[in-house]
């Protein structure tokens, strides 16, 4: 089966990573087939970001997204730009609730985060919010195993931030995690 990201956002928020890291832990230890783009403005920081990630049980033909399973939006600017992509009915948006406050209307599967907030108060840096985000679609969409990714963060994150990550992605997790699975995406965690 076929599953399509999209993590979407501005520069210096660590939005690549957090698909890399998804494509590490879905490849390397969950034996799937991965692909994974991304484009970026040319501002190093700041500027729009995506990266799509492709997670398939057979060999992948194309490497762009059809019909998202999961978009993450974190920047108000990204859901804007990018809610149009996703299906109502179909996505999964988890967004960071910190920093969009008009969420996509319509949508059934809608995932309120405070991922910018919850990495200040609690792991002391922003930088951390990508991780949540990334606990979260392993939570809300059980599309990825916890455990997977991780293993991912291992020699992917500097190693003196490596518990702290772990603890960000666990938090992120436990936040994403629904009182009802989505039937569409419902795979244990």
């Amino acid at each position: 089966m076929r599953h399509e990201f999209m993590f979407a956002g501005f520069g210096g928020q660590g939005i690549v990573k957090a698909a890399l890291l998804l494509t590490h832990a879905a490849g390397l230890y969950e034996g799937r087939e991965v692909a994974q783009t991304q484009s970026y403005g040319p501002e190093a920081r700041g500027g729009a970001c995506k990266s799509e990630v492709i997670v398939s049980d057979a060999a992948i033909d194309y490497i762009k997204a059809r019909q998202l399973d999961v978009l993450v939006l974190m920047s108000q600017q990204a859901a804007d730009k990018y809610q149009g992509l996703a299906a109502p009915d179909h996505t999964v948006v988890i967004y960071d609730e910190t920093l969009i406050s008009r969420v996509p209307a319509g949508f059934r599967n809608l995932v309120p985060i405070p991922a910018t907030r919850c990495a200040e108060t609690e792991f002391g840096r922003a930088l951390y919010a990508n991780i949540l985000m990334l606990g979260a679609v392993a939570g809300a969409s059980r599309l990825i195993g916890l455990e997977s990714l991780r293993r991912a963060l291992d020699g992917n994150v500097p190693p003196r931030t490596l518990e702290t990550n772990r603890a960000a992605l666990k938090r992120g997790h436990d936040l994403g995690r629904p009182a009802t699975p989505h039937p569409a995406t419902d795979k244990p965690a």
